[in-house]
């Protein structure tokens, strides 16, 4: 089967790192996104800061498939990720998924 671009997931991930813990938190994220983007379902990984805050930061993806993004995030990389950022963050991870309507 072909993938089609209304096959493409895109997600949106917002984390709010501890102040003194931003470079940490970074680090993981900058080590998580060089081992997502090896993944060939993985079609954009991109690590931003909010420009009117900058203590939130966000993770913009795509991948091939809802099936591939279920994959990465059930993956060894990710739960590391998870595991260490779960003490770095000062609220929780929100995730959203998107997909193309048009």
């Amino acid at each position: 089967m072909t993938n089609t671009r209304k096959d493409i997931i895109y997600v949106v991930v917002d984390l709010w790192p501890i102040a003194d813990k931003a470079q940490d938190a970074k680090k993981i994220l900058y080590d998580t996104i060089a081992e997502a983007k090896k993944e060939r379902t993985c079609l954009k990984y991109e690590l931003c800061e909010n420009v009117n805050d900058p203590s939130q930061i966000t993770l913009l993806q795509a991948w091939s498939t809802e099936q591939a993004l279920d994959q990465h995030l059930t993956s060894e990389v990710i739960n590391k990720a998870t595991a260490e950022l779960r003490q770095l963050l000062s609220k929780p991870t929100e995730i959203r998924r998107y997909k193309n309507i048009g």
